[in-house]
């Protein structure tokens, strides 16, 4: 047993100085795989996104991600359910996708409208479209202390709100009101006349909040010089694809940033990666 035990330990110092050791693979190294998620693509992005998503079909989806070492930077996999059957889909990989807030001021508030340091309570009724607002009309809360007003227009742009309108009294006496959404919803902001007068003040909500939606900014393009291509899901729905990126599909060294987008034969984007991070060394 010695003797075997002995020619073991001189066998194993052999193989270590007749064969090269492998490097331990980098910190840096992304070798293991990684789940993306599927995004429906109305869930993440506005109208006219969503018209044509199979509902489920992000869930029961798999996008693997998976960054070897050698020439094959990534390779990715789309493992596709719950699509329709014999159906032709084609894949988008695509620049990375931002996306941002998107504020609604529809509904009931109560505001204070200041104006030589009073405050005059007003109901604001408020209905918007898209960024525009529209049909919206002021009364007062507790009268005497000021003219009810209709609003002609306004706009929601980012945290931005512009209402104009005019007094109900005195219709050739238009105002401004501009203001800012906090992120709890309020708004405050200041008024002043345009035409007929020259008062000015500021003005908050003590009533009522704003709601937010994030959403995507839309497509945003394909990936270097990648093309599309094609999978066809069998009678149950069902698909797979594979693509290899390489050294060459890259500008250099350097961290990139990438998403994959599904269309149906419509055409129609059905389906949205989130985005994922490829480290090309």
């Amino acid at each position: 047993m010695k003797k075997i035990l002995s020619f073991l330990s001189v066998f194993a110092v052999f193989l270590l100085m007749a064969f090269p050791v492998l490097a331990v693979k980098p910190d840096t190294n992304l070798a293991a795989a990684q789940k993306v998620d599927w995004n429906l693509s109305g869930a993440v992005m506005p109208l006219p996104w969503g018209q044509h998503d199979i509902i489920g079909s992000d869930t029961s989806s798999k996008l693997i991600v998976n960054q070897p070492n050698g020439s094959t930077e990534v390779a990715i996999t789309g493992v596709m359910n719950g699509l329709e059957p014999n159906t032709t889909y084609t894949v988008y990989p695509s620049n990375a996708w931002s996306s941002s807030t998107v504020w609604n001021v529809q509904g009931s508030w109560i505001i204070n409208v200041e104006y030589l340091g009073v405050d005059y309570p007003e109901n604001m009724v408020l209905t918007q479209s898209g960024s525009s607002i529209t049909g919206v009309s002021l009364a007062l809360v507790t009268p005497p202390g000021g003219s009810p007003w209709t609003i002609d227009s306004g706009s929601v742009v980012g945290t931005s709100v512009t209402i104009n309108g005019h007094y109900n009294s005195n219709p050739g006496m238009t105002i401004q009101m501009t203001g800012t959404i906090a992120p709890d919803g309020s708004m405050s902001g200041s008024w002043h006349d345009v035409t007929g007068g020259s008062r000015t003040g500021t003005w908050e909500s003590t009533s009522g909040a704003a709601t937010s939606q994030t959403v995507g900014n839309g497509y945003p393009g394909l990936f270097g010089g990648l093309q599309t291509f094609t999978f066809t899901t069998d009678e149950f729905g069902n698909g797979s694809w594979h693509i290899n990126l390489r050294d060459t599909d890259f500008a250099g060294p350097g961290t990139y940033t990438m998403s994959i987008w599904v269309n149906s034969p419509y055409p129609a984007t059905i389906l949205i990666s989130n985005n994922f991070t490829v480290v090309v060394n």
